[in-house]
């Protein structure tokens, strides 16, 4: 059993004297030592967010900062990044097999870490970086209440630094780090971000960063509103063109006419209204990324302009007979099926080829429902902080549990881009400290209203557990998509023996808590 009195060993770090200024190396390896005790830890590390969002291991107790200090992690990449990016602590097992886990550190100091949970260093909604404790020393995994201690344990770690003057809490300014010589920011904020702890997400940002290492093409799919311009600047900014220009064009938004002169430029002259030379996107872009969203929407004979273009680096601008080169790692995105419209004739292959060199794709939003409320609260975030410089008492209303649980239980076919809608909106409109149910739009209302209606009109399954009879439905009974993929989801995990549902296996095939999908089945009336 766990001593009571561990968490007590924390609390007294922090009451006492402490062994040197907060922040300095002395302290952190104090703090560590305390914590690796107190935690039944193998070991105790501490990341710092620099001016670029980037993590960098400060001290540890298994390995010596000048050893490391090459080695980041950007938010999102590994298991620190996704707590930096999320803001939310995580606890992981068996790491060795976890995908999101990156590996570099364990293999610059020879170390293996096979459980870990990190947590954000947090003070006042600004994050400084992340703590780890790794590898319970029983062999075993951490307890679970360790998750929770751990996320106090960073606020008041943040806490300690901005009481002895490390931090100066709304002063951004890089600082000169004089102990580790690098530019560390005291608190950063990051603009490309991705939000998302899920799986899908992870496996999503686990494949921006390493498209990043090379210049290869790249097409990202997604349905309207799942962020695949965000994970085209997430690939920039993790290459080594992040230094360069991003440029985006939507080519669904202009007519053909000037997409031409759009992407490729035009000298004087070229056409009506050409009073001057421009420069197109193409060279704008080069020695940076040019993104290409909504590519499924050119006509096939400028996609031939395109192709030609892609092939030989080189371009002539509308009007003249001369050819300028462009280097810009091309990154393109469409929301619709492209092998479709190959075998239609309505795309070319050819273009399609030189395009997905590296093919990403957007999970929706209906697929990742664990992600829901870190978005909302990203998205509360972000508008307090805009709304705080103006009004410096600003007080950002929280989400009542009742809002949130409306808001998970609906597929948002519109994805990330239309919950930022609903959650922005409910912020306009909310009077109070949290976010009611009633402050949430008319049309998601009525869009509940009416899933709820709909279901009342289905079967009442009352089981559970239902017989091989009850759960063999013909999913074409029902209208609502997310329904039938439920459904189907129940019907393919089901027990052999029995034909009863098998709720677990369920909610691992759709990528949802085993919680979050007994509430939507209730929620459609399939169980009780």
């Amino acid at each position: 059993m766990e001593n009571k009195t561990d968490f007590s060993q924390i609390l007294d770090f922090f009451r006492g004297k402490p062994p040197a200024l907060p922040g300095e190396p002395e302290y952190n390896a104090a703090f560590c030592r305390t914590l690796v005790k107190a935690s039944s830890s193998g070991e105790a590390s501490i990341w710092q967010l620099d001016s670029r969002n980037q993590l960098h291991p400060i001290y540890g107790t298994n390995f010596m900062p000048e050893d490391v200090e090459d080695v980041c992690l950007r938010e999102g990449e590994g298991i620190g990044g996704a707590v930096a990016m999320t803001r939310q602590t995580m606890a992981v097992s068996q790491v060795v097999s976890n995908s999101r886990h990156d590996r570099r550190l364990d293999a610059r100091i020879d170390f293996q870490t096979s459980s870990i949970i990190s947590a954000p260093i947090l003070y006042s909604d600004k994050l400084f970086g992340v703590i780890n404790i790794l590898n319970q020393e029983s062999g075993s995994d951490f307890q679970a209440q360790w998750k929770e201690k751990l996320s106090t344990i960073g606020v008041m770690y943040a806490a300690a630094l901005v009481a002895a003057g490390r931090l100066r809490l709304y002063d951004e300014s890089p600082i000169q780090n004089e102990t580790y010589g690098r530019n560390i920011s005291r608190f950063s904020e990051c603009q490309t971000v991705i939000v998302g702890a899920s799986y899908p997400i992870q496996e999503v940002l686990d494949l921006c960063v390493k498209a990043a290492r090379s210049d290869i093409a790249v097409l990202i799919r997604g349905e309207t509103g799942t962020g695949k311009e965000l994970a085209a600047r997430r690939m920039h900014d993790a290459s080594s063109r992040a230094s360069g220009p991003f440029v985006d064009v939507n080519c669904a938004a202009i007519t053909e006419t000037l997409l031409e002169s759009e992407l490729f430029g035009h000298v004087k002259g070229a056409f009506s209204g050409a009073t001057s030379s421009r420069q197109g996107k193409f060279v704008a872009a080069t020695g940076g990324t040019l993104f290409l969203d909504e590519i499924g929407n050119m006509s096939p004979i400028f996609q031939a302009k395109i192709l030609r273009v892609l092939q030989e680096k080189k371009l002539s601008p509308v009007g003249s007979d001369k050819t300028i080169e462009c280097d810009a790692r091309i990154v393109a995105a469409t929301n619709q099926d492209l092998r479709e419209k190959i075998e239609k004739g309505t795309f070319r292959d050819d273009l399609f080829y030189r395009l997905c060199g590296i093919e990403i794709i957007m999970p929706p939003l209906r697929e990742r429902h664990e992600d829901i409320q870190l978005l909302v609260k990203h998205f509360l975030n972000r508008a307090g902080a805009e709304q705080e410089k103006r009004d410096p008492f600003y007080q950002t209303p929280k989400i009542s549990d009742e809002a949130l649980q409306m808001l998970m239980a609906y597929s948002w076919p519109g994805n990330v881009r239309q919950l930022e809608q609903a959650v922005m909106a409910a912020l306009a409109i909310c009077e109070t400290d949290d976010i009611q149910p009633g402050d949430l739009p008319v049309w998601f209302q009525k869009a509940i209203d009416s899933h709820n209606d709909e279901a009342k009109l289905q079967p009442n399954l009352t089981s559970a557990r239902p017989s091989l009879k009850t759960s063999t439905i013909e999913h074409e009974k029902y209208s609502d998509p997310e329904r039938s993929r439920y459904l189907k989801a129940l019907d393919s995990t089901k027990y052999s023996g029995t034909g009863r549902w098998n709720l677990s296996a369920a909610a691992r095939q759709l990528g949802v808590p085993r919680k979050t999908l007994v509430y939507r089945l209730k929620k459609m009336q399939l169980i009780t």
